[in-house]
């Protein structure tokens, strides 16, 4: 991330689109929370069908118990991500929240 100063009285906190540049800039490319829960859901859909066919007795996969262990590591890892990820767009928001209301505030703010 390239460093730069940040003054809060040169920006509009209201604005989305800043947001999402910040956040952006912050993820480095990487997805948001939200693609990391599509992602996750999606893998819980699969799992779920796996383990009703393995309760009623059907087998389509010589390696069932491993695909259904595999799924599970590949659901706690996108959960993780998608946490993580979660809680830096929360961090981006509280920042732009704490310009808003350092612009909203003025002087009073020093005082606080």
């Amino acid at each position: 991330m390239t460093e730069r100063a940040f003054s809060p009285s040169l920006i509009d906190p209201n604005d989305e689109a800043l947001f999402e540049r910040l956040l952006e800039e912050v993820l480095e490319g990487q997805p948001r929370a939200e693609q990391w829960r599509q992602w996750r859901e999606a893998l819980e859909e699969r799992l779920n069908k796996l383990l009703e066919l393995k309760a009623k007795g059907i087998n389509e996969f010589p390696d069932l118990d491993e695909r259904i262990e595999e799924l599970r590591r590949y659901i706690a890892a996108l959960r993780e991500e998608e946490i993580l990820t979660e809680f830096v767009e929360q961090q981006v928001r509280m920042v732009l929240g704490k310009a808003r209301l350092r612009q909203q505030l003025g002087d009073e703010w020093e005082g606080l």
